[in-house]
């Protein structure tokens, strides 16, 4: 069985409106980007970088660490590789289901929107044969809360 152990090392948010209440309608922007730093047999390890921009533009969060996977080749090779074109990688998943309490936490603290859990299925991502590659800064359309 694969494991997915994330270590959060930088959190940020920033509340860029006093006009703003956590019920306020707005949609959201994610950004993110898996990086490889390391690829050993049974382990791979992921830089990753997520940043959720809310439209219009009353917040913004921003979360990045590193994701440890450890099982079988075939295991983690599976977990990299999206479904089809229009969804990020599982593992990506993993790690925004991991991080996502993070997230709500800082929201419900900034009185600001939250985002939703189902932002983890519109992320648009690098390919997997990407993952290696310069972050790259496309945007998936903007989800209505």
């Amino acid at each position: 069985m694969v494991e997915v152990e994330v270590l959060v090392k930088n959190v940020e948010a920033n509340r860029l409106s006093d006009q703003v209440r956590d019920e306020t309608a707005v949609t959201f922007d994610v950004n993110a980007s898996l990086t490889e730093t390391e690829h050993e047999t049974g382990q791979f390890t992921l830089k990753f970088s997520i940043t959720i921009t809310a439209q219009p533009p009353v917040a913004r969060m921003d979360v990045s660490g590193t994701a440890k996977i450890t099982g079988e080749a075939a295991e983690i090779e599976a977990i990299l590789v999206s479904p089809d074109q229009n969804s990020p990688p599982p593992v990506f998943m993993n790690i925004y289901q991991k991080v996502y309490a993070i997230l709500y936490l800082l929201s419900g603290s900034l009185k600001i929107p939250y985002p939703s859990p189902g932002l983890m299925k519109v992320v648009k991502m690098a390919s997997p044969n990407e993952l290696g590659a310069a972050k790259t800064e496309e945007k998936p359309p903007p989800i209505s809360v």
